[in-house]
């Protein structure tokens, strides 16, 4: 377990750009090291989409449904496709009213509103 001390930014920033993970992750990273139990899960999980460059919108949002749904979180979505995670959120939600358009559910009324 490392001590804080004035260095220790510069190693969260380096920690965070050489292991592509946000600032909370890297704040653990080098609080408990690369082999604590946590530290292992973070590496292993983060996500990284290839070829998300060449996807259309439609696909991508499609992509990015199905991992919402697998329990990433729209920061992680984000960050895999390059993108916004208000940008990601928005392209979930078509994907999930195109999902719920083919399987023909109603859509909600919003004459009210």
């Amino acid at each position: 377990m490392s001590d804080w001390n004035e260095d220790s930014g510069y190693h969260c920033l380096l920690i965070a750009i050489l292991c592509g993970v946000d600032v909370a992750e890297s704040k653990l990273l080098y609080k408990y090291g690369p082999g604590h139990p946590l530290c292992k899960k973070i590496l292993k999980k983060k996500l990284t989409a290839k070829e998300t460059e060449r996807m259309g919108k439609e696909a991508a949002g499609n992509a990015m449904y199905r991992l919402r749904m697998a329990g990433y979180t729209l920061e992680e979505i984000s960050n895999a496709f390059g993108c916004y995670p208000s940008t990601a959120k928005r392209r979930i939600e078509k994907a999930k009213e195109r999902k719920e358009n083919m399987y023909g559910r109603p859509k909600q009324d919003r004459s009210d509103l």
